[in-house]
């Protein structure tokens, strides 16, 4: 779209809104439609789509000069509040306190009153602050340190969180003394700063610019470029369950409270905030281990804890989004008794027991299959089992083009890879000794599904897996097959204590209500048979001179402000659509570039199932994604890095540039460097430390690798 055409719908809107003084502006759209309408038709330069025109208008931001009163943001029926840029935002939720946390509780504030929320988005905390100052949010729903300095321009909200500021720095031997000239750098606009200069006046501070989340300063700390950092306690919590390359060496002795900041002057808003985090209790503590029953828990208005592994048929991020088929059974069952919810992520099946017995947890729902093995040992850790909440087949899986497998006789000397920790196992050993099989003993950080995949590529001959998983992996991957069911009904269970009958009776409800019926159902086949995620990847026959795709023109027109070759959008498009413009998924990404809703309504896209539309809020979120990245990487490189990150989501490629530096690989290319590091965190023992968690690894690689390809190919036949 034409510059001098945004520039002047941007500045006409604005200077609408403020000759309308105190009255209601007319919306951006109504306001761009106007200036449109005074324009020459015969101006070539300033001709722009309806659909270009809706974009723009959306992005103007309505200016004003006072705070909203609560009886304003009441009848306006919105609530205008800040948060960080997609998966900027927030690490998977492995426990404590994330993003997510202060997102799900303003909704329930909104909830209560009949509200809903207008997200803004911005790149860090300044920008956060600068958007409250000037009346453009209403409120920031963030942990935020309370110092003298911000309340001389801002009202707080009382407090979610009484933390204490702690030294980190790199792993290992330190001898910190806090009488020395110590020298701390910190992010530019920190209240650290505050902190340091009043308690330890003889410390260097060194200001760093625009680095503003604690995971980034871990970063820093851990490459040896900075070498003390302060960050909250209870961020350095949440850092060190997934992080051992840092450590505490010092804590602050002042407490510090951390709460929500509106404007000043603002009480009735403030007023109905401090309300409800009284009637809710939301104070945040680190909790202690505490093994009460159900009852109690709801009364002391305490959160449900729910420990669960992170994988693909449990819970895992995918771009900025929590997904799994565990965690929204346990989502739905926390909301239908009004409790907030917490995740613990376990590492191995003996961790989650370790958790739950010590109270660590209140439930495991981790597609855990009640075996009589698994029972008599869950007994004798003092827990037991709730009724079956699901069931699975139990299952050979093979490569299309191995040898037949008609018979259990013709598993005689065919190889089972498989972990011994697995519930299987004890089938791989009759199998064994019965038929003749020979068992490879695969090691424990080797998910199933990792498993899986290596029968695709045919790197292992056979292993055995669960109904549901083959589901989900079959959806990517064609090659394998399933020729012996060695289980018909497995049962699922959830864990629990057996102190805890009251817990147990409230899930057991849970189960015999939704169990099969229209939501469960909903669910599981959201992850394990949704046909529409099985696409067909059945190439479109191109010739030189052919139109790559029926919406050529319109890609030509939205890329030109990006700096982008049509082809490779059109490319890209192909892999995400087969151009279809109703394409969706099982994750509810929809149209021609399978965009998120959500995501696309905070582009200023409303109506996905338009072309226009849809293809303009992929070209903004590709853009948006490269921005991300170092300038300083080749153009080329920008190109995979922001595909990769469209594809899985730009968390999980950070993960991996950071994982490759740590293998010795160039975090700065794509190809045979960081997409190898992408694959590992696939396996438990790197994703476990990644800040992001489980990704399908070879999904992103493939997306890249398969775009590209096909974008030299259209650039042989367009060209």
């Amino acid at each position: 779209m034409n510059k001098q055409l945004v520039a002047i719908v941007i500045a006409s809107v604005l200077l609408l809104f403020t000759l309308a003084g105190c009255q209601e502006p007319p919306s951006a759209e109504e306001s761009a439609k106007a200036v449109l309408s005074q324009q020459d038709s015969s101006n070539d330069s300033l001709n722009a789509s309806e659909a270009e025109l809706r974009l723009v208008a959306k992005k103007v931001v309505e200016k004003r000069t006072t705070a909203r009163t609560w009886a304003k943001i009441k009848a306006s029926g919105y609530i205008n509040a800040v948060k960080l840029d997609w998966q900027l935002e927030s690490a998977l939720p492995r426990a404590g306190s994330t993003s997510a946390y202060h997102s799900t509780l303003l909704q329930s504030f909104a909830d209560e009153r009949g509200l809903k929320i207008n997200w803004l988005r911005v790149s860090n905390l300044a920008d956060m602050f600068s958007k409250l100052l000037a009346f453009d949010v209403d409120i920031i729903p963030r942990h935020l340190t309370i110092t003298a300095n911000r309340l001389e321009k801002v009202s707080f909200s009382y407090p979610l969180l009484r933390d204490r500021e702690v030294v980190i720095a790199k792993a290992g031997k330190h001898s910190f003394d806090k009488d020395d000239d110590n020298n701390i750098s910190l992010p530019i606009g920190s209240a650290y700063i505050d902190s340091v200069s009043k308690q330890f006046p003889h410390w260097q501070v060194n200001i760093i610019a625009e680095r503003v989340s604690s995971q980034e300063m871990a970063d820093t700390i851990a490459d040896g470029s900075v070498k003390y950092t302060i960050i909250d306690g209870f961020a350095f919590e949440t850092l060190k369950q997934y992080r051992d390359d840092i450590q505490s060496v010092f804590t602050l002795p002042k407490a510090i409270n951390l709460a929500w900041a509106v404007n000043k002057g603002n009480d009735n808003f403030l007023h109905e905030l401090n309300e409800f985090i009284s009637v809710h209790h939301v104070m945040q503590v680190l909790e202690p281990e505490r093994k009460i029953d159900f009852e109690q828990l709801r009364k002391n208005k305490l959160p449900l804890r729910v420990i669960t592994r992170n994988s693909p048929e449990t819970y895992f991020l995918w771009r900025g989004e929590l997904l799994g088929f565990e965690y929204e059974l346990m989502r739905k069952f926390a909301d239908i008794n009004k409790v907030k919810l917490v995740i613990i992520v376990a590492d191995s099946y003996e961790e989650m027991l370790a958790l739950l017995a010590e109270g660590k947890g209140d439930i495991i729902a981790a597609g855990l299959s009640r075996t009589k093995e698994r029972v008599k040992q869950i007994a004798k850790a003092k827990l037991t089992t709730s009724l079956r909440y699901n069931r699975v087949k139990e299952q050979l899986v093979a490569h299309q083009d191995s040898l037949p497998i008609n018979v259990l006789a013709d598993l005689k000397g065919r190889t089972i890879t498989i972990r011994k920790s697995s519930s299987f196992w004890a089938t791989a050993q009759m199998l064994a000794k019965d038929f003749g099989a020979n068992i490879v003993i695969a090691k424990e950080d080797i998910a199933s599904e990792i498993l899986i995949s290596q029968v695709a590529d045919k790197e292992i001959d056979l292993t055995i897996a669960d109904s549901n998983l083959i589901a989900i992996e079959s959806s990517f991957r064609a090659e394998i097959i399933t020729p012996l069911t060695f289980k018909e009904d497995v049962p699922y269970a959830y864990l629990v204590r057996q102190g805890n009958p009251q817990l147990l009776a409230y899930l057991n409800e849970f189960i015999r209500k939704y169990y099969r019926g229209t939501f469960y159902n909903v669910v599981k086949n959201k992850y394990f048979y949704n046909e529409k995620s099985r696409v067909s990847h059945k190439k479109h026959r191109l010739v030189s001179g052919s139109t790559l795709s029926p919406y050529d023109d319109i890609v030509r027109a939205y890329v030109q402000p990006y700096n982008f070759d049509w082809r490779l959008i059109v490319s890209q498009m192909y892999q995400e659509s087969r151009f279809d413009p109703l394409a969706s998924n099982a994750t509810g990404a929809f149209g021609l570039m399978q965009m998120l809703p959500r995501t696309a309504a905070e582009l200023g896209v409303e109506d996905l199932k338009d072309p226009e539309q849809a293809i303009a809020s992929g070209v903004q979120y590709l853009d948006w994604t490269r921005d991300r990245f170092s300038k300083d990487l080749p153009v080329q490189e920008q190109i995979f890095f922001s595909l990769a990150s469209y594809n899985a989501g730009y968390g999980h490629v950070k993960d991996a540039q950071r994982l490759a530096r740590q293998l010795g690989l160039r975090s700065d290319r794509w190809f045979n460097n960081v997409e190898k590091a992408m694959l590992l965190l696939q396996r438990r023992h790197y994703y476990q430390k990644a800040r992001y968690g489980y990704v399908r690894g070879r999904e992103p690689v493939n997306y890249v690798r398969d775009i590209h390809q096909r974008y030299l190919s259209y650039i042989r036949i367009s060209g």
